[in-house]
């Protein structure tokens, strides 16, 4: 079992990132500048058939959903661009001896640990450094404490985050978030190899990750299987108000 280094007192190998982000808000907000492209990987959504007995709901199904299958079974579109509340389309789960779907909302600030290391492992082809590699954190969680935290932060334009270091093989294991002190649901928010050859970014208030690198990680990436990923422009708005092909529930 492999552990983290950190936080780290030097912030400098973070420093290049802020001259190369972007408007907030935008893809190139959240990834700098410079890949050659760029992709948006969705958290994955557990949907759950209910009906209800005399002492409650019993589940009759239960699967992992794609914003795609989603989409379609709600009627609106889905695109590069799509946001949560817009394809849901007003959908409201059911409530108390109301049988139906219930939606889970996606994991927001966060990529689940299986699909964290799923994107890892495929991450990890494409860096000559998979034996270092940064991770930044939000100094803002709850379960940080960041005031008595003495350690230097990095500062981007629109937070600042703690640094830790060590192999690209953590992220991949079982567990790894109680071994270092994190919370077991947390991910890394900022995540990076030494070489800098690809960037990935889960940030605080957003349902899905963005990753930029060479033109043959996103295409892998889109191809990954197991999660689904699909290719966004740099100055793509993955804002709630991003989405214009679908109306924006009231």
């Amino acid at each position: 079992m492999t552990r983290l280094e950190g936080p780290l007192a030097d912030p400098r190998p973070g420093l290049w990132i802020a001259p190369r982000l972007a408007r907030a808000g935008t893809v190139s907000g959240a990834v700098p500048q410079g890949y050659a492209a760029y992709a948006r990987i969705f958290h994955p959504i557990r949907a759950q058939l209910l009906n209800w007995q005399e002492d409650g709901p019993v589940t009759v199904e239960s699967r992992s959903l794609r914003w795609e299958e989603l989409a379609q079974m709600r009627g609106t579109v889905a695109h590069p661009l799509m946001q949560w509340p817009a394809i849901l389309a007003g959908y409201r789960n059911p409530v108390w001896n109301e049988p139906g779907w219930h939606y889970e909302d996606p994991l927001v600030g966060a990529l689940p640990a299986r699909t964290l290391a799923d994107v890892v492992t495929l991450l990890t082809l494409h860096t000559s450094t998979p034996d270092r590699c940064l991770a930044g954190l939000w100094d803002g969680w709850g379960w940080v404490a960041a005031p008595a935290d003495p350690a230097p932060r990095l500062e981007l334009p629109a937070r600042n985050y703690l640094l830790f270091a060590g192999e690209l093989a953590v992220f991949s294991e079982l567990g790894w978030q109680e071994r270092n002190g994190w919370d077991p649901i947390q991910s890394p928010n900022l995540l990076w190899p030494a070489d800098a050859a690809w960037f990935l970014a889960s940030e605080v208030d957003s349902d899905s990750t963005l990753v930029g690198g060479s033109a043959e990680l996103i295409r892998n990436l889109l191809q990954g299987g197991t999660f689904e990923a699909v290719e966004v422009p740099l100055d793509g708005d993955v804002t709630r108000i991003g989405d214009v092909l679908n109306e924006a529930p009231d």
